[in-house]
C-alpha cells in the first residue's frame, strides 16, 4: 500500500491506525524499526518529528510505502522532517 503524506499529524494517524489494523503492539513496532515503545508512542501521538529514514522504515514495517504530492513535498517534508 503507498501512503500519501500530508502532514504530521496525518503521518502519526497512519502509524497508528496501520498498526491497529495489523494488530501489532507498539513494542514490535518499535522492534522492527529498533526504536523504543515510548518514540513509537509519542510518533503516534505527534509529539515527535522523525527523520526520512526512520518514516521509511516504519511505513515498510507497516507494509507501505510513503509518497509525497509533487505540489506539497517542500511544505510536507520541511514539517515532518525538520530535524533532518
Amino acid at each position: 500500500m503507498v501512503v500519501q503524506v500530508q502532514s504530521a499529524a496525518a503521518f502519526a494517524a497512519f502509524v497508528r491506525s496501520s498498526r491497529l489494523r495489523a494488530n501489532m503492539t507498539q513494542d514490535e513496532l518499535a522492534q522492527a524499526v529498533r526504536k523504543s515503545r515510548r518514540w513509537v508512542h509519542d510518533l503516534e501521538s505527534g509529539k515527535v518529528n522523525t527523520s526520512l529514514g526512520a518514516a521509511i522504515d516504519v511505513a515498510a514495517a507497516l507494509g507501505s510505502t510513503i509518497s509525497l504530492e509533487p505540489s506539497e513535498r517542500s511544505d510536507v517534508l520541511d514539517e515532518i522532517f525538520e530535524d533532518l
